[in-house]
């Protein structure tokens, strides 16, 4: 049975993605950050196992891959969809700096944190990556530069990465 990890699986398109894979015999580690998510996910299906995983707490990061390489063994993750994110808007002029770097935590850094901690999974199970970004990583609007900052970096991590890892 193939298995993946989807991040922010609690609502929208996590919780699509995650229903998607199950529905197709995936075993599917769904990353939620509150009890009664991962209560509500467990019963929707028998291949869905909900993981409690902040992606900006690299401890929960750390106790998540354990607890997946624990279950999936020498098998290893076949697919890691980093999905969760944030959008924080509002005037750049008077966003205080705490919120811009809870964006980047969110959509950037914990993602970052959560692949390098997969990725031997990853390629033990000869795993994909799939990073969910956003038309904001292409253009961005008034009052949401810190959701387009953040997904613009996402952008070139992504590209970044897929080039790192391709040999």
């Amino acid at each position: 049975m193939n298995s993946v990890l989807v991040t922010g699986a609690s609502t929208g398109i996590g919780e699509a993605c995650a229903l998607y894979l199950a529905e197709r015999e995936w075993r599917v580690f769904a990353g939620v950050r509150k009890v009664a998510d991962a209560t509500r996910l467990a019963v929707t299906s028998e291949n869905i196992k909900p993981i409690r995983l902040d992606v900006t707490k690299p401890k929960e990061i750390a106790k998540a891959v354990a607890a997946i390489r624990e279950l999936v063994g020498e098998d290893g993750l076949q697919g890691l969809v980093n999905n969760a994110g944030i959008a924080i808007a509002g005037p750049l002029e008077f966003l205080p700096i705490r919120d811009l770097r809870r964006q980047f935590d969110v959509n950037l850094f914990g993602l970052v944190k959560l692949t390098q901690a997969s990725l031997s999974l990853l390629r033990r199970g000869c795993g994909r990556v799939v990073n969910i970004s956003s038309i904001g990583g292409r253009a961005t609007s008034p009052f949401l530069v810190p959701y387009s900052a953040s997904k613009f970096a996402l952008e070139a991590f992504t590209d970044g990465l897929r080039r790192e890892l391709m040999p």
